[in-house]
């Protein structure tokens, strides 16, 4: 019974990581196209709200752009994405 509960355990956890890992984002370095990049650090750029109205409500949208910066563990390129939080 023990045996069970260690293989569910372990079944649980490889499952979470795959899901983890479905949702990062897959980089390649735009001079060499290697898939071996490694990000480096991510920063808070700016803030944008947008406000919009729906009848008698008040929609407030808030997009963070976020800076990020990479590094191609082939070539040694360095550069950074400048875009919108997923």
């Amino acid at each position: 019974m023990e045996f069970v509960i260690i293989i569910a355990a372990v079944v649980l956890i490889a499952a979470f990581v795959a899901y983890v890992q479905r949702g990062q984002q897959k980089t390649n370095c735009p001079q060499c196209s290697s898939p071996q990049v490694r990000q480096l650090e991510q920063q808070l750029k700016e803030i944008r709200q947008d406000s919009g109205t729906i009848g008698y409500a008040v929609k407030l949208d808030v997009k963070l752009i976020m800076e990020t910066s990479y590094r191609c563990q082939t070539c040694n390129h360095s550069w950074t994405v400048t875009a919108p939080e997923r």
